[in-house]
């Protein structure tokens, strides 16, 4: 139940933070920074099982109800990142730093092919792949550089609520 508490807060926070300095963001690198992607991750790493996958359809679903897209493209794109999270970490150990940052930019990439995959399968309208990947690496650049962040408030919400 306490876990549930610091992910709803984490999502909350990460909604807040992705519609609101993403914008700013936004007008320089033309992608918002996806702090649900990191969380996804996180869930990958940290929660092996059906709570985990459900947790990072979820924290996808919430994306795609707050974007305004269609729905289901965060939701599955969120939870083919947590399969790339869970699989490396269940062969590698990455609980912070260099390793999840590396781990959540694998995964931005994964979700980047799957969110352009499913708007092509919906809406019959490739971009082209120059634009999949150079969007994919921007985005998943931008996801790198917040893994920290992230991790270290998840971890301060643990500690707050007597998890860790």
């Amino acid at each position: 139940m306490r876990a549930t508490l610091v992910l709803t807060g984490a999502v909350v926070v990460a909604v807040l933070v992705q519609t609101t300095l993403g914008a700013l963001v936004a007008s320089v690198t033309e992608v918002v920074p996806n702090c649900m992607l990191v969380i996804a991750v996180y869930l990958g790493l940290r929660y092996r099982g059906v709570g985990g996958v459900v947790g990072a359809f979820m924290v996808g679903y919430t994306l795609d109800t707050f974007s305004g897209t269609l729905l289901g493209v965060h939701a599955a794109a969120c939870t083919a990142a947590y399969v790339v999270a869970y699989l490396v970490g269940r062969t590698l150990r990455t609980e912070d730093g260099v390793p999840a940052m590396i781990v959540v930019f694998l995964a931005g990439l994964v979700y980047a092919v799957v969110a352009y995959g499913v708007v092509v399968l919906v809406d019959r309208a490739w971009p082209g792949w120059a634009f999949v990947v150079g969007r994919g690496l921007v985005e998943a650049t931008l996801a790198t550089l917040m893994t920290p962040w992230t991790f270290r408030f998840l971890g301060w919400e643990r500690r707050l609520l007597g998890i860790a």
